[in-house]
């Protein structure tokens, strides 16, 4: 199994660090174009949400979130854990996407959306720190967007 790390402060400025991290990887933990870019997309909703709303905005930058990625014959495994405020983001309902824009409540796409990306997604409370398992199985790409 391969795996590879990556530690990022809670400032949105690191979400450029992150998207490079993550397209690195499309060679060692064979990823084709379409996963990276998913993978990309459901780690930045992912990380944006816990730098804005897991920690005080005066402590932007006092934080580490950490992402790890491993790779093995069946897909990709991401463990995402931060020591922010106690968030489960399974537990939030599905948006109804049935409404209009003007008709649906605020929040609740990004989840919907890596749920929709993501094959498996755990959330567990671990030594007063979130950690949010997901994985992604090979050749499941084909009918996320």
């Amino acid at each position: 199994m391969t795996t590879a790390t990556i530690r990022l402060s809670n400032d949105l400025s690191e979400l450029e660090r992150l998207s490079h991290f993550l397209r690195g990887l499309s060679g060692s933990m064979g990823m084709d174009d379409q996963v990276v870019f998913q993978i990309n997309l459901v780690c930045d909703e992912l990380v944006t949400n816990i730098i804005l709303y897991g920690y005080p905005s005066e402590e932007r930058g006092r934080h580490t979130i950490e992402l790890v990625v491993a790779a093995d014959a069946h897909g990709w495994e991401l463990r995402l854990s931060d020591r922010g405020v106690p968030f489960n983001p399974l537990l939030r309902a599905s948006p109804r996407i049935d409404l209009e824009v003007e008709d649906r409540g605020i929040g609740g796409l990004g989840i919907h959306f890596v749920r929709q990306v993501m094959d498996d997604l755990r959330y567990e409370r671990r030594h007063d720190e979130n950690v949010l398992m997901m994985r992604k199985v090979r050749g499941s790409e084909e009918g996320a967007s």
